[in-house]
């Protein structure tokens, strides 16, 4: 992943000139793909998988405080924000053997060809995934068949404005209400 950078902002490019991940992490907050990777809620822990330049884990930490976070990427990282414990590795393993997480995060494209990574929407992943995570997020390009993902409930779809991506939202228990919208009811 190349990196560029003008004065204090940073950007992580793929092999296509594309933005993987920016810095800081609130540089164009709506207009790429992370502020929707964020969980809807504070979760007590998140595995990222697909670190890149942490941009997700930055957007975490801003809105939830010092949330502990597990970030997986075959490619060392250039930042660690204080409360992620990076693991370089690959994501398609790791998940078969990790602990159980609150939150999980799967942001998986390589820098050498276009669209997410082959593995994430096959049935085997997807099920290692529902083993290992309460509320799980994927990022993945908008011609993508996510079919293998039944065994997890959809409970929404974002396809934020300009992007070819589709965020998708899957629970494999029920995530909590947010306890703004009972205040106002």
């Amino acid at each position: 992943m190349k990196k560029t950078s003008n004065t204090s902002n940073k950007e992580f490019l793929d092999n296509f000139g594309i933005p993987n991940s920016v810095s800081p992490p609130t540089k164009y907050l709506t207009f790429g793909p992370w502020i929707y990777l964020v969980p809807q809620f504070m979760p007590k822990d998140v595995l990222i998988l697909g670190y890149a330049g942490g941009t997700v884990a930055g957007l975490i930490e801003l809105l939830y405080g010092n949330v502990p976070i597990t970030a997986v990427d075959i490619e060392p990282p250039g930042f660690l924000y204080k409360n992620v414990n990076f693991v370089q590795a690959n994501a398609q393993e790791y998940v078969k053997t990790c602990k159980h997480f609150d939150a999980v995060i799967v942001d998986l494209f390589p820098n050498d060809k276009r669209g997410e990574c082959d593995f994430v929407a096959t049935e085997e992943f997807a099920n290692d995934l529902s083993k290992i995570g309460n509320y799980i997020i994927v990022n993945m390009s908008q011609e993508s068949d996510m079919s293998s993902y039944k065994n997890m409930e959809l409970v929404g779809v974002n396809h934020p404005n300009g992007l070819t991506n589709r965020i998708y939202y899957f629970q494999t228990v029920k995530i909590p209400d947010l306890k703004i919208f009972q205040k106002y009811g």
